[in-house]
């Protein structure tokens, strides 16, 4: 009798154990999805990015090769500068799919020279808010990434322009981000690009965008469906866990940081939560296949012993 109280006590302290071991299992499963969906989605923006990186330098240091450009430059001529400009873009028009080319000079003395886009404006002191011209400036190194201007969070190639050696100035080739937004819905991802609030004073032409919890809408091109979606979820929470799951849509996101590592804005990515449930279940039937194989193994050793009991029982009983 007490043996059997022994055992069936024994074997309650294994459910509860293994029930506890299972919760921890699944904790850690569930988190190991959160990550693993996470780094998918990054994957899916740095190989973007990558690809815009390749492209932007590229073509900023092509051009800022021009001879025009730097003879520009040399004198201040800025009719010149335009001139070469404007026969880049129509070659870039004829032989490439970029058809609206957007090229930004600045002096050595770091003031709008020539904005391809906008002819009529230069002259400007750009020392105030263009950190990353600066920076080219000082290290002669190219820079990319996303930088804040007026039009918000622009993402930009930008490389000094030599001549033996001599700073003539800096040239930025801009690129449009929103391209992300079609090859990510191929696979059923979302983005949003989103800027601090505290950034309007520079990003003027973004003071009538969508709010986005703490951000303002950046995205030129962007799902409406998702842009509503996204206006819903924790923000502390997103930002506390690196993840936020919602009733639809499984997020994450990448900080945006200027070159002196201050916040700019966030990349808000996005997939199905169906993404995240089918990681889950396949988790917990690993788990569940675990702690049975366990539990079969735990029986069969107290069917063993119980079987040498009795054969040891049964061979004394018969001396």
């Amino acid at each position: 009798m007490k043996k059997t109280i022994l055992i069936s006590t024994l074997l309650i302290l294994y459910i509860i154990a293994s029930a506890f071991y299972a919760n921890y299992l699944l904790k850690e499963k569930k988190e190991a999805s959160y990550v693993k969906l996470s780094n998918q989605l990054k994957n899916e923006l740095n190989n973007e990015k990558r690809f815009s990186k390749d492209v932007g330098i590229i073509n900023a240091i092509s051009i800022a090769e021009n001879t025009n450009i730097k003879k520009a430059l040399i004198d201040n001529n800025r009719q010149l500068a335009i001139k070469a400009l404007q026969k880049i873009e129509k070659d870039f028009a004829d032989k490439t799919s970029i058809k609206h080319l957007k090229i930004h000079i600045h002096t050595k003395e770091t003031r709008a020279f020539v904005r391809s886009w906008k002819l009529g404006k230069f002259g400007d002191d750009l020392t105030g808010f263009r950190k990353a011209i600066v920076e080219v400036r000082i290290t002669r190194e190219p820079f990319f990434g996303f930088e804040v201007g007026r039009m918000g969070l622009t993402l930009r190639s930008i490389v000094p322009v030599l001549d033996n050696n001599k700073l003539l100035g800096t040239l930025e080739f801009i690129q449009n981000f929103d391209k992300i937004v079609k090859r990510f819905k191929r696979k059923e991802y979302s983005y949003l690009l989103l800027i601090d609030k505290s950034l309007l004073n520079i990003a003027k032409y973004l003071k009538d965008a969508a709010k986005v919890g703490p951000y303002i809408l950046s995205s030129k091109k962007y799902d409406t469906a998702f842009l509503k979606e996204a206006q819903t979820i924790d923000f502390v929470r997103l930002k506390k866990d690196g993840y936020f799951v919602s009733n639809k849509l499984f997020y994450t996101y990448e900080e945006i940081k200027d070159t002196k590592n201050a916040v700019d804005g966030i990349h808000l990515l996005a997939m199905p939560v169906e993404n995240f449930t089918r990681e889950i279940d396949a988790n917990e039937k690993n788990v569940i296949k675990t702690i049975a194989a366990q539990t079969l193994f735990l029986f069969l050793i107290l069917g063993i012993i119980g079987i040498l009991y009795l054969l040891i029982s049964s061979s004394r009983n018969f001396k």
